[in-house]
């Protein structure tokens, strides 16, 4: 069952809607009021100030030219697989930017192209790459799987139970089948690893 309203609501609805009906017919009803500006007497018409004084001939502005930036005539050699993160650190990287570049190095086991712009973005130096060497599956050690930035951990067990417990492995497509490996796995493996016999 519906409640209804008190009875002093109902009166205090209908008295608002006959409060505002007011409002609009007194604001329609009345003529707008003349605008204050229209009592003031019109100004004479102000000379040019810059009438009373000649021309002059400025010379013509040249626009602005940014500085061209300096080239670095020599930049530093740097052997990428024998490089420290102090010495990184000594010439102007930040502290974790050093060590996680000597840290990808070590997981990778070498610095290629995609490493260093990775974390030398403003090419401070001349990089001696030494990429990682490929390495055979069947004789890579389980840990250093783990260490790979490439493998996952339920990857690797499945790859190392197969070569304990079944044989050595015999071709790629072999390893794609032991485990889920996601398309870029795919792609970035070959270039870092290979089945030897």
């Amino acid at each position: 069952m519906r409640r209804q309203p008190k009875p002093w609501v109902a009166e205090l609805g209908w008295a608002g809607l006959f409060l505002a009906l007011f409002i609009l017919n007194e604001w329609y009803a009345t003529p707008p009021p003349e605008p204050m500006w229209a009592e003031f007497p019109e100004l004479p018409a102000v000379r040019d100030p810059r009438a009373a004084y000649p021309e002059r001939s400025y010379p013509k502005r040249q626009p602005f030219e940014y500085p061209k930036p300096k080239l670095r005539s020599s930049r530093l050699h740097v052997a990428s697989d024998t490089v420290s993160a102090q010495w990184l650190h000594g010439q102007g990287w930040p502290e974790w930017k050093a060590q996680g570049f000597v840290r990808d190095r070590d997981r990778w086991g070498g610095v290629d192209s995609l490493l260093v712009a990775r974390w030398d973005d403003r090419h401070d130096f001349l990089w001696d790459l030494h990429p990682p060497s490929p390495m055979n599956l069947n004789t890579v050690p389980e840990e250093q799987l783990y260490g790979h930035p490439l493998w996952r951990s339920a990857q690797v067990r499945a790859l190392h139970r197969f070569r304990s417990r079944v044989r050595p492995l015999r071709s790629l497509d072999e390893v794609f089948a032991l485990a889920p490996f996601d398309s870029a796995q795919k792609v970035q493996i070959p270039q870092y690893f290979y089945v030897g016999k």
